[in-house]
């Protein structure tokens, strides 16, 4: 049986000391997919270092937590007086001030971004179920890019609002947050156990899973916006590990990318082939 598996690293770009950590893991040749926030400090520098690395595939990670990529005169609908969006990630309420134009413009703006430093578009995004004018911006910005969207076959991603996409059922790529669950709250970190998470997945049949992990360094930034703060120390010392990499080589787990996943071809694989790393399948026994 073929067991695939899509290591994604969320929150790329949050802060230089996040993405620290998380570049540790794709050097490692653990992580094999990048889910970029465009709107973070650290969004540039990852760029540069994700242009060099062609081998991953990179997701669109529409936080929009921080500031917009133009300048907030351009789109004063989607910010507040300090220039940020005024949502955050704990007022997702006010995304209905949002005007269709101006969040079209900030999407818009945030993928020419993306091309200038990388070279090309994101491979995913992830599309909301929504009648919301900034929601129906985001969801043409993503088309008129030609960037595929709602992957999954059957579990949705981790904001319920994402409806599958049909014509990638046959894929049967399935999302793993809805079988492994865990919380982030800063009083059951005694609780978490990255490692155990990471390892849980059992394949019945042909499915590939993929499953984001925020594996990272934290900051004052991170601890003052983020609920997932310290857990993500702990989700790079699991991703790192010995005992990670055991279970992949152990239970000849295949490590791809979203574009292995979409298209047949074997990027990831030839990557770990070409740096001659244990996790590479032909180095199974």
């Amino acid at each position: 049986m073929r067991k695939r598996l899509i290591f994604r690293i969320d929150d790329v770009g949050y802060t230089p000391a996040y993405d620290m950590g998380a570049f540790r893991v794709f050097d490692a040749g653990v992580g094999s997919s990048a889910d970029v926030m465009f709107d973070s400090p650290d969004t540039v520098e990852a760029l540069k270092k994700l242009k060099d690395m062609p081998w991953l595939s990179v997701g669109w990670h529409r936080h929009l937590w921080e500031s917009p990529v133009l300048p907030p005169e351009e789109v004063p609908s989607l910010v507040n007086e300090h220039g940020r969006f005024k949502w955050g990630h704990r007022r997702q309420d006010l995304m209905k001030e949002a005007t269709y134009e101006d969040a079209y413009k900030e999407f818009d703006a945030e993928m020419k971004l993306c091309y200038s430093i990388l070279g090309r578009y994101p491979d995913v995004a992830g599309v909301r179920n929504s009648d919301l004018p900034l929601e129906k911006a985001f969801k043409d910005v993503v088309e008129k890019y030609g960037i595929a969207y709602n992957i999954f076959s059957s579990a949705p991603d981790h904001r319920s609002q994402q409806k599958a996409d049909p014509k990638y059922a046959h894929l049967n790529i399935i999302s793993s947050a809805a079988a492994i669950k865990a919380s982030y709250k800063f009083e059951d970190y005694k609780d978490y156990d990255a490692l155990g998470r990471m390892v849980s997945l059992k394949w019945e049949g042909e499915e590939i899973y993929l499953y984001g992990w925020h594996p990272g360094y934290c900051d004052d930034h991170i601890l003052k916006e983020s609920t997932c703060n310290i857990h993500r120390c702990a989700e790079l010392q699991a991703a790192l590990s010995d005992e990670f990499k055991n279970w992949v080589i152990e239970n000849q787990i295949e490590l791809i990318n979203v574009r292995d996943a979409l298209h047949g071809t074997n990027e990831f694989q030839d990557h770990l082939k070409e740096i001659n790393s244990p996790l590479w399948v032909g180095n199974f026994k």
